[in-house]
């Protein structure tokens, strides 16, 4: 009980964590529902469009590893910012109307995304308290999920509208990205930077270390990551394209459910999950998850 303010969450460094992890999955909220009908509206088949969600995908797994590294090596604040930024320059290219462009932008965002989310799990690591880390990171999804309540109906609204289109779709998504970085770059001056590690002494062996990094101790966790993500990916995707396809009108208020649901169960979950641990936990999301995706075509 004396430590209690010690031990308090919400410090400057962790409002500016989760401004900046709200504005980056802001701007991924927002084109959520962007590119599967800006492809479409190019003549690309809803083929295309898995094509293009999965370049994002490919490149943010791949290049999470490396970014892990220079982040160790470099600069975890760098390699945070520089994602925000690698986002932004990326959706620039999203304004050529070629399909082709639109999956290369995409895959060079998944870079960036990775090492957004690289540098902001970090520093929820190293500066939630350890008796709250459930806790500390059900507020920090609920930042994450908060940009879905609105941003995904707004991006349809700003499409359909007469003065909007993809174009300023595109535009609104650069614009939170780049406040993303901001808070980012004054993230990095409320942590003073860690001692880096040592360099190796052959130049030539990082690729090496950053093998021998592996533990199998993640292979369940990586492994239940993925198989929560899989659907959810899938869903986000062509969800859109499903309800413009059955007629479905307003198909906005989906995302503003969805987001709000999750954004005010987080808190209360990860406070769930530091008392009844963390396996049972899962076993309910997965219990919860596997009943919503049954009742979705009915």
């Amino acid at each position: 009980m004396t430590n209690s303010k010690a031990e308090s969450i919400w410090s400057r460094a962790f409002a500016l964590l989760c401004l900046a992890e709200f504005l980056g999955y802001a701007q991924h909220a927002v084109l959520q529902p962007t590119f599967p009908l800006y492809i479409t509206h190019l003549g690309g088949s809803p083929f295309v469009v898995g094509l293009v969600i999965a370049s994002f995908g490919v490149t943010s797994v791949i290049s999470r590893p490396i970014l892990g590294y220079w982040a160790d090596r470099w600069s975890l604040a760098g390699v945070m910012i520089l994602g925000f930024v690698a986002q932004a320059a990326s959706l620039s290219l999203c304004l050529i109307p070629f399909a082709g462009a639109t999956m290369f932008a995409n895959g060079l965002r998944g870079i960036g995304w990775s090492g957004m989310n690289t540098g902001a799990y970090t520093f929820l690591a190293i500066s939630a308290p350890s008796e709250r880390r459930g806790e500390a990171s059900g507020y920090f999804g609920s930042a994450q999920s908060a940009a879905t309540v609105l941003l995904p109906a707004v991006a349809l609204w700003i499409i359909d509208a007469r003065f909007g289109g993809f174009h300023a779709a595109f535009i609104l998504a650069m614009s939170l990205v780049l406040g993303g970085a901001g808070a980012a770059y004054a993230l990095s001056r409320e942590i003073p930077p860690g001692p880096r590690s040592a360099q190796p002494d052959s130049p030539e062996s990082w690729w090496r270390e950053i093998i021998s990094v592996f533990d199998r101790s993640v292979v369940l966790p990586a492994a239940l990551t993925f198989l929560l993500h899989l659907p959810a990916s899938c869903l986000t995707s062509y969800i859109v394209l499903y309800a413009r396809d059955i007629g479905v009108g307003d198909f906005g208020w989906y995302y503003v459910v969805i987001g709000a649901t999750s954004m005010l169960a987080r808190p209360l979950l990860g406070r769930v999950s530091d008392k009844i641990g963390c396996g049972q936990s899962l076993i309910v999301a997965f219990s919860l998850e596997t009943i919503a995706l049954l009742i979705m075509p009915a």
